[in-house]
């Protein structure tokens, strides 16, 4: 379903343009807000463009200025400025973020940054969460700096959002 304040179809092509104020909702229950949306129905294809706002079955919020969702190989993908705000109050902010929306997770390859509701920040490279587990991993450079500014600096590590636990190795401080 979409609502918008001016939709425009070609019916040769199945291709739906939507502008202003735009809203989608698809089957599975995941609601997309952006100033644009262009859906190709026989591809089951949607590119959101402008303040793009996903909001999926969890609770999670993933926001960006450009993203596409693929619903054919369940991939949503995010580009520049995206942040995504999980239901347990971690936030986390990057770039081209990867949602596969079949196995619920969230992935990038990109530098990152993970803030947890009590303000320690985490630097990686590259992070996956699974909504499923609640578990947030990253490998390679990873950086904590924590609310009394200490840092910690992690080869691997592994944060459960749920339970709030974390575990790490190869680590140093400073």
């Amino acid at each position: 379903d979409i609502t918008a304040k001016e939709i425009v179809i070609d019916k040769e092509n199945q291709i739906l343009v939507a502008t202003g104020s735009v809203q989608a909702l698809d089957s599975g229950g995941k609601l997309i807000y952006a100033d644009k949306i262009t859906y190709k129905k026989l591809k089951e294809f949607l590119l959101a463009e402008g303040k793009v706002k996903i909001i999926d079955n969890e609770g999670n919020i993933l926001k960006a200025d450009k993203a596409i969702y693929d619903k054919l190989n369940g991939k949503i993908t995010t580009y520049q400025n995206s942040k995504l705000i999980l239901k347990e109050g971690y936030k986390l902010s990057g770039k081209n973020i990867q949602y596969n929306t079949n196995e619920k997770i969230l992935e990038s390859n990109e530098n990152s940054i993970f803030t947890d509701d009590e303000g320690n920040i985490i630097e990686t490279n590259m992070f996956q969460y699974s909504i499923n587990d609640k578990l947030f991993s990253s490998l390679g450079k990873i950086k904590i700096i924590d609310i009394n500014k200490n840092k910690y600096f992690f080869k691997e590590i592994h944060i459960d959002t749920k339970i709030k636990e974390m575990i790490g190795s190869d680590v140093s401080v400073i």
